[in-house]
């Protein structure tokens, strides 16, 4: 892997750190967590994105995660539970934004943030070996 995407790869890992060992009260699904979460999605997307062109231009600086997968060509090598993934992460984003408060039940909650932080972990790591560690896929984006 090269020296750009490091970072922010490192960064995305530790917003996804293994998660504490918690009892069936705990609530682990608190908005906070799945920002968290949306933020190590961004920043593996992002990573990929400047290991290609050495910095992320203006135009792909902002949180429409999709619209920069498509435009770039990330979209395209994206495996479609990751491609769910990228999009469910975006849509929340814009719901919590819209709407800070959530009628689901705790339960549903936790296990649902259980599935994205294992899918969010697999990204992470497709994006470190399978996009920045293979030269022929990384040099597919267009991020200028």
């Amino acid at each position: 892997m090269g020296l750009h995407g490091d970072a922010l790869l490192r960064e995305a890992r530790d917003r996804v750190k293994p998660l504490p060992q918690q009892s069936a009260e705990s609530d682990d699904a608190t908005p906070t967590n799945f920002n968290q979460l949306a933020d190590a999605v961004e920043k593996a997307i992002k990573a990929a994105l400047i290991e290609n062109h050495g910095s992320l231009p203006a135009k792909h600086d902002h949180q429409k995660l999709v619209a920069i997968c498509q435009s770039t060509g990330v979209w395209d090598i994206l495996p479609p539970a990751l491609q769910t993934l990228v999009q469910e992460v975006e849509i929340y984003r814009a719901a919590a934004l819209k709407n800070t408060q959530n009628s689901a039940d705790a339960a549903s909650k936790r296990e649902e943030f259980k599935k994205y932080f294992a899918i969010t972990r697999r990204l992470i790591d497709y994006m470190e070996y399978h996009v920045i560690g293979n030269d022929s896929v990384l040099r597919r984006l267009s991020v200028a």
